[in-house]
């Protein structure tokens, strides 16, 4: 006999509910209010729910831009929110569509140039906005954030930024009502271990520091591994 429980589980509609935590609470509130927002929290937690939110699947007033760092990431964002139903644009070095979207997908430097002629978006969101002190991009990314025109609301959210109040501190020198949310709880917890520690003896085929560490962390168990690698070819 099926219990409450199982009935209501059984339920889409309640399947699709997600509550926000109270720190993603008030960062939509903190957006609705008019501010700008620089969130920390760690990766997986939940940092573009606070934008899934905040624009109600496109239909708050004006557009959003969503700015990621790479071409990859603005492919799996389109992707994710068009399968929603979404209407979605994307603007990234070799593609631009639905460029009037009330939700664009973009990287950031696509978007510079608009920025600077103040012809801004209702909300810009900068997703990892450690690409602020990034030796090659970085200037791109300050420029764009700080000519943004002041009626462009900004969204910044990292995990790896280890001084989030300074950002928000300088936001608000360049006269923006910046608040910064912090979340510090990990959603699965951080382990490190040192790469000397791990003993597998890696046959003689396989060369090179990366891909013969990657061949001790399998062969211990550790997988599935995440690589992060500034071009896909590197990887």
């Amino acid at each position: 006999m099926l219990t409450l429980s199982d009935k209501l589980e059984g339920l889409p509609a309640l399947n699709q509910v997600v509550v926000p935590d109270l720190w993603q609470q008030q960062a939509v509130t903190g957006l609705r209010q008019g501010k700008d927002i620089v969130v920390h929290a760690p990766t997986g937690a939940g940092k573009t729910l606070i934008f899934e939110l905040w624009s109600n699947q496109g239909k708050n007033h004006g557009q959003a831009i969503y700015t990621v760092p790479t071409r990859a990431l603005a492919n799996d964002k389109l992707a994710e929110w068009r399968v929603r139903g979404w209407d979605v644009g994307i603007a990234t070095g070799d593609l631009a569509e639905n460029l009037n979207a009330p939700i664009l997908v973009a990287t950031l430097e696509t978007q510079k140039r608009r920025l600077i002629e103040g012809d801004g978006p209702a909300l810009l969101v900068v997703d990892e906005y450690q690409m602020l002190g990034d030796p090659d991009r970085g200037l791109n990314y300050e420029l764009a954030i700080a000519l943004a025109p002041p009626k462009t609301q900004l969204l910044l959210l990292s995990g790896s930024v280890s001084n989030p109040q300074d950002v928000a501190k300088w936001l608000r020198r360049l006269g923006r009502d910046a608040a910064l949310i912090k979340h510090e709880q990990r959603p699965v917890p951080l382990e490190e271990i040192h790469a000397n520690n791990l003993n597998f003896h890696v046959p003689g085929e396989i060369r090179g520091y990366w891909p013969r560490l990657v061949a001790k962390a399998l062969a211990e168990d550790l997988g599935p591994i995440l690589i992060f690698a500034p071009r896909r070819q590197a990887a």
